[in-house]
């Protein structure tokens, strides 16, 4: 009987999340309610302060089950040899776990509308994505150890504001060039790759002293020749005798 009642409070508690994650995508979390909620899920009032004490607490737990997955594969193991291997490892996870067919459809939708309109949430997430992102710091660092820490963020931010629009707003792409068929994943993982690498190499480390500058060619010295013949010159019409009267 015991076993029996777990397992239906299991599946109150999944069919809550569920329901949850979808009417938050939807409507965000001022604008869900828990009745909303409820009502999808089947469950009653009660089983949300059963199961996560209030709106606020059940809003985290699905937004950071929205980003599991992703951070889940970013965090496996690196087999590259190269560090430029490894950069192409981190985006092929992240966007492959991101793009999933599998990955339910409020998950992109939640963390689109986080990223919009951000919540206290969002602050909860930093531990669990930190390390993700200093995963793809550190890999960065061993290609550019020149590097000043403001242009690592900066470059970090570049490669993952890639990823972020083609995961979240990929739609914008295929309206804009609409005779271009959408890239596959792979294919994505490949441009990103290679065009942040080439950015990467490329980049003017600050404060570099190979910097060019222009300067201008100092003026030839007349030769000594040339002196002796200007002087020549100037001496011949000097001790020339006018004509006679």
């Amino acid at each position: 009987m015991d076993e029996r009642r777990r397992g239906k409070k299991r599946v109150t508690r999944e069919k809550l999340i569920e329901a949850a994650g979808e009417i938050f995508a939807e409507k965000g979390l001022h604008g869900a309610s828990i009745r909303d909620i409820t009502r999808r899920a089947g469950a009653n009032i009660a089983s949300v302060n059963y199961h996560f004490h209030d709106k606020f607490e059940l809003y985290g737990f699905v937004l950071r089950q929205a980003h599991e997955s992703v951070a889940r594969a970013m965090n496996r193991p690196l087999r590259a040899e190269t560090p430029e291997g490894r950069v192409r490892e981190l985006l092929s996870a992240m966007l492959t776990a991101a793009l999933s067919p599998s990955r339910p459809k409020w998950h992109r939708q939640l963390i689109s509308r986080e990223l919009l309109d951000p919540t206290p949430a969002l602050d909860l997430m930093r531990n669990f994505m930190q390390r993700p992102c200093e995963r793809l710091w550190e890999v960065v660092r061993e290609i550019r150890p020149d590097l000043t820490d403001q242009q690592f963020m900066l470059t970090v931010s570049s490669v993952l504001a890639q990823c972020l629009f083609h995961v979240h707003h990929g739609h914008i792409a295929r309206r804009m060039f609409p005779s271009v068929s959408g890239p596959a994943v792979r294919t994505l993982v490949d441009h990103i790759s290679e065009f942040s690498l080439a950015a990467l190499r490329g980049l003017q480390a600050k404060g570099s002293s190979k910097r060019r500058t222009r300067t201008r060619a100092a003026p030839a010295r007349p030769s000594a020749r040339a002196g002796r013949r200007k002087s020549a010159r100037g001496g011949r019409s000097h001790l020339r005798t006018p004509p006679p009267g």
